[in-house]
């Protein structure tokens, strides 16, 4: 067994361990420390059925009947997303898959969040670096559980990690390179409070040494705990890292690279090449002209203004991926020929003034409202005197077929629903390819 793994071993052993919740990253979590201790009594909970006919070993325990007993354990391995309410559990107790792998190679990890753009710049940032230095790999937030990867790390390997808030809210320890994008509304149901949510994000940075490094976006600073030495970017602004027509600089720096240089659309991703530049070049010392060449490789993200097709005359693009309000208008903003937008989803409290303000004085025509968050929207767009062609769909499918009919030919129908997918799908991912179904039909 490798060192590293070792100060898994002594982190868990003879400890009582709970898993509590049995989604990727609990299965995950599950498999290294039943590999790391063969013998030992593991619990699960969680708030389904499951069948553990295959495990050895193991408790499982419904978590109506857990939740009186969370205590009891010595380690409580919590999956993102499981929201710690109306439980009484000590903090000490609650650990995760990020919190022990900060606390064995936080120093080789570069960290990415925000509420926007986090998955697009860490895949960008893996794709450039991982074409440099072989050895480089990518986890988390993306799809792959970081545990997964103990046995392609070695004391050189450099980390890729994306972040959600979910994985950050209880960690103790931060990446020795840690990025925060941007903060906007989201994921209020699960926090309660912006302030929480921007809490939880600020644990990327709050446990840094002095020789690591931050890349703070600067409209965020005056809402986090900031260390003594850190990077400002921005997308509106002048900062250390920022964008301005058309090129971005790093320290007043302009940096060789342009739209023309990649494949990706939108002044927000001219943002996020900025990061990628600056921690490539600056801190990891990428020359120039390899960034560049690699970044004219890089194609972009399913369901990121990802153009499905032209069909009947109508081009068809989907950003599932958009829960927020600023990245529905940056979409908007991005293809300029926007001639009916699909909005709505799971409500999760978010306040969507900014965006009907931005949809009431675009160029946009047509608005179909769909899933949990339609009626709001509407009443909203109604209340502000928005005289746009406003429809509510029953679902997805309705929607598209709304489109189909009220799309100007030659224009764009766009899926940026600026909500999350949960009420009516299992992730974006199924809300994108749903869409590009339909549109195909």
């Amino acid at each position: 067994m490798n060192s590293k793994l070792n100060i898994i071993s002594e982190y868990i052993n003879n400890k009582k361990i709970l898993i509590w919740g049995m989604g990727r990253e609990g299965i995950s979590t599950y498999k290294l420390i039943r590999r790391l201790n063969p013998n030992a009594e593991l619990f699960i909970t969680d708030n389904r059925c499951l069948d553990i006919s295959n495990y050895t070993n193991t408790v499982f325990i419904p978590f109506d009947e857990c939740k009186h007993k969370l205590n009891e354990f010595d380690l409580i391995f919590k999956s993102p997303g499981i929201a710690v309410l109306d439980v009484d559990v000590k903090r000490e107790k609650l650990t995760s898959q990020t919190e022990v792998f900060f606390k064995v190679y936080g120093s080789q990890i570069i960290g990415i969040t925000g509420t926007k753009g986090k998955s697009t710049t860490s895949s960008l940032l893996y794709h450039i670096i991982k074409n440099c230095d072989n050895n480089t790999v990518f986890v988390g937030n993306i799809g792959i559980p970081c545990l997964d990867m103990v046995d392609s790390i070695d004391d050189n390997t450099k980390i890729v990690f994306e972040l959600s808030c979910h994985q950050l809210e209880f960690v103790t320890g931060s990446p020795h390179i840690a990025v925060i994008l941007n903060t906007f509304e989201e994921h209020l149901d699960h926090y309660g409070t912006y302030e929480k949510y921007v809490s939880a994000k600020n644990n990327i940075i709050r446990f840094q040494k002095e020789n690591d490094y931050a890349i703070i976006n600067k409209e965020s600073v005056s809402i986090l705990e900031t260390p003594k030495k850190y990077i400002t970017s921005s997308l509106t602004d002048y900062a250390d890292i920022y964008v301005r027509d058309d090129h971005i600089y790093v320290y007043d720096k302009k940096i060789d690279i342009s739209y023309a240089d990649t494949k990706l659309k939108g002044e927000h991703n001219l943002y996020n090449i900025a990061i990628a530049y600056a921690i490539c070049n600056r801190i990891l010392g990428i020359s120039d002209t390899d960034f560049k060449k690699h970044l004219l490789t890089f194609t972009g993200l399913p369901h990121r203004l990802e153009y499905v097709g032209n069909f009947n005359g109508i081009d068809y693009y989907d950003d599932s991926i958009s829960t927020a309000c600023n990245t529905a208008i940056q979409a908007i903003k991005t293809l300029k020929n926007v001639d009916t937008a699909l909005i709505g989803g799971m409500d999760r409290g978010i306040d969507y003034t900014s965006l009907v303000e931005f949809l009431k004085d675009s160029d946009v025509q047509n608005i179909i409202l769909m899933g949990e968050t339609k009626n709001r929207l509407f009443d909203m767009m109604k209340d502000s005197g928005m005289t746009k062609n406003i429809k509510i769909s029953q679902d997805l499918q309705d929607a598209v077929g709304m489109a189909k009919e009220c799309t100007q030919k030659g224009k764009i129908c766009l899926l940026s629903p600026a909500a999350a997918s949960y009420d009516c799908f299992k992730n974006f991912e199924e809300r994108g390819e749903k869409f590009k179904e339909y549109c195909r039909e």
